[in-house]
């Protein structure tokens, strides 16, 4: 979905986090969180555009230049998530306001 403004973009994405996050919301408080506000304020087109893990035990924030790129960890939590536990996978685009919940399989055509 897109959305008129930052905030109402950034609105949705703490509505995701506290609908699915129950245990160690510390994880988006104190690492992804951070993340995510610097990557708004950054003006480099990689840091806009995003993935979000998130479930029911913590968030996980991913750029996408970094799954694309072939970095490791990035990589290693998207195949982790996608087959050994339940996650919640949405793409963030922070310059055109975009949300919505993508697969695994979607990440890499997203580009």
């Amino acid at each position: 979905m897109q959305y008129k403004t930052i905030e109402a973009l950034d609105c949705r994405v703490e509505k995701i986090i506290d609908r699915t996050v129950k245990h160690y919301y510390s994880d988006w408080k104190n690492y992804d969180r951070p993340k995510y506000m610097k990557f708004k304020g950054s003006q480099d087109w990689e840091d806009k555009k995003l993935i979000l893990i998130a479930r029911s035990c913590g968030t996980y924030l991913v750029k996408i230049s970094d799954i694309l790129a072939g970095n490791d960890w990035a990589n290693t939590l998207i195949n982790y998530y996608s087959t050994q536990e339940s996650a919640d996978f949405y793409y963030i685009n922070l310059l055109s306001l975009k949300c919505k919940k993508v697969t695994p399989e979607e990440i890499t055509n997203i580009a």
